[in-house]
């Protein structure tokens, strides 16, 4: 049920052009025409589209595991004041989402719309990754952090030298989590991006199925032209490259975070 749509979306996008018109094309291909994979290399909007994506991706990955580690780590070790009305505080935002359109004017009011900074920060910190990576901090036996403490060390040489070099597994599966959501982030890039250099994938695979809907070819430059199935396929499998092959190599430290993760209270 799962890999047959995903070779339906490589065959049509490998097929032949007559194959494909004339809708003889299922889970294998017919003919072999890679006119389709040309012509979203030769687009330079597709291009850009993709370089937004990777750095929307990549950089708000990286964001997120540190805003995420420090707000979870308080909540793990700290012993101040008002700890559990701050952990009521982060848990609410789970519970009850303000909505879109005060997300809007937060960032309208910071001048970030039609910036891709707004993309990252709407994902930033995450209740449900800050609730998961709390549990598994406190998987972490405290006498490490207590020794860490003795000898001298503050909360973030500990956090950071200590308590994030043994958490790799459930940064991973958090990572995972975010970069995935960032790269199939349609609804974020549609409400605040209004240049088209600034289109991520999503977006740009949206207006490329509009385009195509009310004509038999997708004109290129150059003069290039290819058919709409083709083009709206192979832009799929682009899209889905990164993720499967970041995957393959952190897929031991996802089915482990989340297995830690579950079931520390």
């Amino acid at each position: 049920m799962i890999i047959i749509p995903f070779m339906n979306v490589l065959s049509m996008s490998v097929s032949d052009e007559l194959a494909i018109v004339s809708n003889r094309v299922t889970i294998f291909p017919v003919g072999f025409s890679l006119n389709s994979y040309l012509n979203v290399l030769k687009s330079n909007s597709i291009l850009v589209a993709y370089g937004n994506t990777i750095f929307v991706a990549g950089l708000g990955t990286i964001a997120a595991l540190v805003m995420t580690s420090l707000a979870a780590y308080p909540m793990a070790f700290g012993t101040f004041p008002g700890k559990k009305f701050f952990n009521t505080v982060i848990m609410l935002t789970m519970w009850f989402s303000a909505g879109l359109i005060p997300s809007y004017v937060v960032i309208s009011q910071l001048k970030l719309v039609n910036n891709l900074f707004s993309l990252i920060l709407s994902g930033l910190a995450s209740a449900y990754n800050i609730l998961i990576l709390t549990n598994y901090f406190r998987s972490i036996p405290h006498s490490l952090i207590e020794s860490a403490y003795i000898d001298g060390s503050n909360d973030f040489r500990t956090l950071f030298t200590i308590v994030v070099p043994l958490s790799k597994a459930g940064l991973a599966t958090i990572g995972l989590w975010v970069f995935v959501a960032h790269w199939n982030d349609y609804l974020h890039p549609l409400v605040y991006m209004r240049d088209i250099n600034k289109y991520t994938l999503q977006i740009m695979l949206r207006e490329i199925v509009l385009s195509s809907q009310n004509t038999n070819l997708v004109e290129y430059e150059g003069g290039t032209s290819a058919l709409p199935e083709q083009l709206k396929n192979a832009v799929v499998v682009v899209a889905l490259i990164p993720v499967m092959c970041v995957y393959p190599f952190i897929q031991k430290y996802f089915v482990k975070g989340v297995m830690l993760g579950s079931v520390k209270e």
